[in-house]
This record gives C-alpha cells, sequence and structure tokens, in this order.
C-alpha cells in the first residue's frame, strides 16, 4: 500500500483474515491488515481494514504481542489529538465497542494498553451501516484514503517504536 509506505522505506505486505480453518467459533469479522513484517502482522503495529456485519473499519492497531509495551505508544498522544474530524479509538478488536476520540478516552485505552497483557490500541474510523457515505463508493474510497494519510505519521512513529 503506497500510501502506508514508511520513511525508512520499509516493505508493507498484506495480510488477509483467512478464517476458513475456523471451523469452530469463526470471528463474525473480517478484515485485511497491512504491515512491515512479511511473516504477520500481529507482532508489529498494523492498518486493518475491515468489516462486521453492520460496519466497515479502519484501525490503526497495535496488539500486546507487539514488543515491550512500556514504550510503544510513545509520542502517539500528541499526534491523536490533532487529528482533524471524528475518529474512534477502542481497545479489543474482536469487539464492536469502541468510544469517540478524546483526550481522556485515549488516556483510558493509552492506560489498559501499558497494563493488561491482553490489550490492544485500536484508533481509526468506523463508518457505520447508516453513514450516508457508504451509498456513494468513490467518496468512501476518498475519505479511506485521506485518514490513512492522516494515520501514516502515527504508523510511522510505532514502527519506529518497536
Amino acid at each position: 500500500m503506497p500510501l502506508l509506505q514508511t520513511d525508512q522505506q520499509q516493505a508493507i505486505y498484506s495480510h488477509i483474515a483467512k478464517h476458513q480453518r475456523r471451523y469452530r467459533n469463526p470471528p463474525p469479522n473480517t478484515w485485511v491488515a497491512f504491515s512491515t513484517s512479511s511473516r504477520g502482522y500481529k507482532m508489529v503495529p498494523h492498518l486493518a481494514l475491515g468489516f462486521w456485519d453492520d460496519r466497515l473499519f479502519l484501525w490503526l492497531s497495535v496488539l500486546r504481542e507487539s514488543k515491550p509495551a512500556s514504550r510503544v505508544l510513545t509520542g502517539i498522544t500528541a499526534m491523536a489529538t490533532t487529528l482533524p474530524g471524528k475518529w474512534q479509538v477502542a481497545g479489543e478488536h474482536t469487539d464492536k465497542a469502541m468510544l469517540p476520540l478524546t483526550s481522556a478516552n485515549l488516556a483510558t485505552v493509552g492506560a489498559r494498553f501499558q497494563t493488561i497483557k491482553k490489550a490492544e490500541f485500536l484508533l481509526g474510523k468506523v463508518y457505520l451501516a447508516d453513514d450516508p457515505i457508504l451509498a456513494d463508493p468513490v467518496r468512501l474510497w476518498q475519505d479511506i484514503q485521506q485518514r490513512v494519510v492522516a494515520l501514516k505519521p502515527m504508523f510511522d512513529q510505532l514502527v519506529q517504536n518497536v
């Protein structure tokens, strides 16, 4: 994904969630994740684009499988609070729950990430089924691309932090 090319010119690899092997308790959502690792995405910061039955999501994600949690989010809070427009944060990719991006919510999700072993940090945009932008694929694609560009400095910082 050229929009995500890192400042260090690292290659970006796509990883498609392959749930066909999960005949027991398959997840209700699916996604493609973009990361700097050719071997997978869970152990490094990644950008996930996917959908549930009632929403489309774009998440900049860090799982605790990433390196030491104490420094992973360094510098991210300041960047996140300057994002233009409406954004969301979440602490779990397998749950639909999300919070609007505010300093308080960002601090809550960040603190949870630092202290809970299975925690996650997700920052991005969720397009609910009734969002009018979903009726206009061209506008939706432009919005997704603009958001990827807006998330890129944070993606670069996260990649550098791990």
